[in-house]
């Protein structure tokens, strides 16, 4: 079955099932090889309230990932 087609059949469970099958998918994939410590968290929020130039888009977001992934 080819992802479009997985993705068209997953659109038709009920809410709770989407979630849950997105949690199933999410919890087979490979645990990522970094960490982001509290303080790099403050750090970055602090810097996006004194300079908001740094923060993007969420659609500006998709599309780094999406360019990522390829």
């Amino acid at each position: 079955m080819k992802l479009d087609e997985l993705s068209a059949e997953a659109d038709k469970l009920p809410e709770d099932e989407r979630a849950s099958l997105a949690a199933r998918l999410l919890h087979g994939l490979e645990k990522p090889h970094y960490s982001v410590s509290d303080e790099e968290v403050l750090s970055r929020v602090r810097e996006a309230e004194a300079n908001p130039e740094v923060m993007i888009t969420f659609d500006q977001l998709v599309s780094g990932l999406r360019f990522r992934a390829r």
